[in-house]
């Protein structure tokens, strides 16, 4: 059996690594892209690290309509060049659930967190639901507890509510910003205007 801890960011990723490990704890990198590969009570288990959000909302509808209610999740480089950086680690997790048969949520215990995996389980993991790591701070007692005592499920409460309110901004912010920029168009100007 092979653990998946996802972590939110590298810097958390190494902490737990490094407070998991019992010896010959492993940095490994696929693609210039670090991960850890340790042992914890006889169990093989692998860290790794998303950076922040790799998934975003986009329109589905190629084009420019008005109102706009059709959208997707999709990674988050297919919809701004500025996060091309994350394909990099999404190629990596996409990797190291092949060889993984439990998942674990070590995100930030917050909505962005439960947000942030919840994604990553539907989209790369392909489950439903997988074990969670509550934490408050990144002392290595604190971590080996939580990584002890995981809870059998995400909080889908949180990572609704993340969802819902990406969702929300989305919606209002480029139905709004195309009204807008419509406005002014029909005022016999043109520029294209975002309220976000």
């Amino acid at each position: 059996m092979t653990q998946l801890i996802v972590c939110e960011k590298p810097s958390a990723m190494k902490k737990i690594a490094e407070a998991l490990a019992e010896k010959n704890l492993r940095k490994k990198i696929i693609n210039k892209i670090s991960y850890y590969e340790l042992t914890h009570d006889n169990k093989k288990i692998i860290v790794a690290s998303a950076v922040g959000h790799l998934f975003g909302l986009k329109a589905k509808e190629k084009g420019w309509s008005y109102p706009n209610f059709s959208y997707e999740w999709v990674p988050a480089y297919m919809i701004s060049k500025k996060a091309d950086f994350t394909k990099k680690y999404l190629d990596v997790l996409n990797e190291l659930v092949k060889e993984s048969n439990e998942f674990i949520n070590s995100c930030d215990l917050d909505i962005e967190g439960e947000t942030i995996f919840n994604l990553i389980l539907e989209k790369v993991i392909k489950k439903k639901d997988a074990k969670r790591m509550k934490f408050s701070t990144m002392m290595k007692e604190d971590l080996i507890k939580a990584y002890e005592n995981t809870s059998p499920h995400i909080d889908f409460g949180l990572a609704k509510a993340g969802r819902t309110r990406h969702t929300l901004d989305w919606l209002w912010g480029i139905n709004l910003s195309r009204a807008l920029t419509l406005s002014i168009k029909e005022a016999g100007s043109f520029k294209i205007m975002s309220i976000g």
